[in-house]
């Protein structure tokens, strides 16, 4: 994870270098990115809005060839689930932005969801009954099965405060090489 925390480390720097008087500004979406290594990360501000944002701002941002149509779509409708639900439920500073760091290679997208908050675990979520009828069902649960069912790995780990979810999909065909 060298390359996270010189992006990290990067952010923090630009940021230490403004004014002490100067009010705070919390960016709805920064972004930072290594041509090279195929690496993006984002900063999302904890609002609904910011969402939306960055989740339109992957097609317009990202390289033609970065992932694929049907893989970056997967990778939308997994942020927009997982991190509002981070907005909506986790507990946690409301200031401090969720991280997205995008990494590919040949064969896949990977991607790290960080946010502090106290543990959560969605992957240890029970998968819903989708066959039971829709009055006996537990209320919550299908965004993260949703999650699953697109990815190919979907882990959680915490650490030194941070949730951690990590994302693997195979990039498209077409994409590839």
């Amino acid at each position: 994870m060298g390359l996270w925390r010189r992006l990290r480390d990067r952010i923090h720097r630009l940021r230490a270098a403004r004014p002490a008087d100067a009010p705070p500004r919390a960016p709805r979406l920064a972004i930072a990115f290594d041509s090279t290594a195929h690496t993006w990360l984002f900063r999302v501000a904890r609002e609904r809005e910011a969402i939306s944002e960055f989740c339109a701002a992957l097609e317009k941002r990202l390289p033609r060839d970065y992932a694929g149509p049907d893989t970056l779509h997967a990778f939308q409708v997994a942020f927009d689930e997982l991190l509002t639900n981070v907005v909506m439920h986790a507990d946690g500073p409301a200031r401090e932005p969720m991280e997205v760091l995008l990494k590919r290679d040949t064969q896949q997208v990977t991607a790290l969801l960080r946010y502090r908050a106290s543990p959560y675990d969605p992957t240890a979520r029970a998968a819903p009954d989708t066959e039971a009828p829709l009055a006996e069902r537990e209320v919550g649960g299908l965004g993260v099965h949703l999650v699953r069912n697109l990815m190919q790995g979907f882990e959680h780990r915490h650490v030194d405060g941070w949730n951690e979810l990590t994302l693997v999909r195979p990039r498209d065909p077409a994409t590839t090489t």
